[in-house]
């Protein structure tokens, strides 16, 4: 199902198209003392119809998914294992993505290999501490334009085969033939007070609702909502005056939520009370449901249709790959 949510709308990366595999040409620019002997090894751990994919490389693709698997702490030698074996997977997805490129003829043109090249360069200050990088880790410029020209092949590949663009005309028809999606439920906007259970507290209870009743008494007493909501409700919103912006069906607890949506405009709910502690709501605005127009939904519909149709020909792509492939393993 498309998602779209037009009160929180988010850009759709267009991640299948960018480079889904090792990008060796970023690994020579961030080599680090910890990999470099890895970095040498030229132990097969894997062979795809025939071609090797060496711990080198398995190292240098391990090193670019650990942070983005683990963003901070410890990594156990258990946790790497596994993120190795994705590595490895990604590794040889890349290798038959780049086997099929050249089955089907693709080149590389010479411009686009010698300005990756050069991007490279310009990563390091001189010229001098790329060619020690270079020595460093046993890389000449021919092994680098080589893997160069693998990235930009893969990439070709990926591009010839994956690669959606979808017209007007077929968004128009699936907004058309599916209306239902695009549109807004009823919403309020709501205040809100929660008092929280706390059973390590003794009569946790009684003293939640002696709580809520001396909230509710002030509020009945014509004190600022926003004001009694800031000094006795344990919800984040206190900060806000208890202003949790506009909610619809789902999003609350079904007690509190059968409340809001019958509160008028400016009324104050009685206490509610929920497995989780006592609330009191007051209902600041109302939206009814609307149907979207294709207008509105277009642009965000086009990110997340043409996604959802490249991840799936990406997965089928691979998946015949490796259908017909002979992948050992070391």
């Amino acid at each position: 199902m498309v998602n779209l949510n037009m009160e929180n709308p988010t850009k759709y990366p267009d991640k299948y198209l960018k480079v889904l595999f090792i990008c060796m040409i970023l690994a020579f620019t961030c080599f680090t003392s910890a990999f470099a002997a890895d970095l040498k090894d030229s132990t097969v751990v894997a062979m795809v119809n025939g071609d090797a994919i060496t711990k080198a490389e398995l190292a240098v693709m391990t090193n670019r998914l650990l942070p983005q698997i683990f963003y901070h702490g410890h990594v156990s030698p258990e946790k790497k294992k596994k993120v190795e074996k994705k590595a490895l997977e990604s590794l040889i997805n890349e290798e038959l993505l780049f086997q099929e490129a050249q089955r089907q003829g693709l080149k590389a043109k010479k411009s686009d290999v010698r300005e990756r090249l050069d991007r490279i360069k310009g990563k390091y200050p001189s010229e001098e501490a790329f060619n020690e990088a270079m020595k460093k880790n046993n890389i000449t410029v021919a092994m680098l334009k080589e893997k160069i020209k693998k990235t930009l092949l893969v990439r070709s590949i990926i591009e010839k085969e994956v690669k959606v663009s979808l017209s007007d005309k077929k968004l128009s028809d699936y907004y058309s033939n599916n209306k239902e999606k695009f549109s807004v439920p009823e919403s309020v906007r709501l205040r809100y007070i929660w008092v929280k259970f706390d059973p390590s507290v003794p009569d946790f209870r009684e003293k939640a609702r002696a709580k809520a009743e001396k909230a509710y008494s002030k509020i009945k007493a014509g004190e600022d909502f926003a004001k009694v909501a800031w000094s006795y409700s344990d919800d984040m919103s206190r900060v806000k005056g208890g202003d949790v912006g506009f909610i619809h069906r789902g999003r609350m607890a079904s007690e509190v939520e059968d409340a809001a949506f019958t509160l008028k405009v400016g009324q104050v709910s009685k206490i509610i009370e929920t497995d989780t502690g006592y609330h009191i709501l007051k209902v600041e605005d109302r939206r009814p449901s609307r149907q979207l127009s294709f207008k509105e939904v277009k642009d965000k519909l086009r990110m997340e249709l043409t996604g959802s149709m490249q991840k799936k020909r990406m997965n089928e792509l691979i998946k015949r790959l490796r259908a017909g492939a002979k992948i050992e393993y070391f």
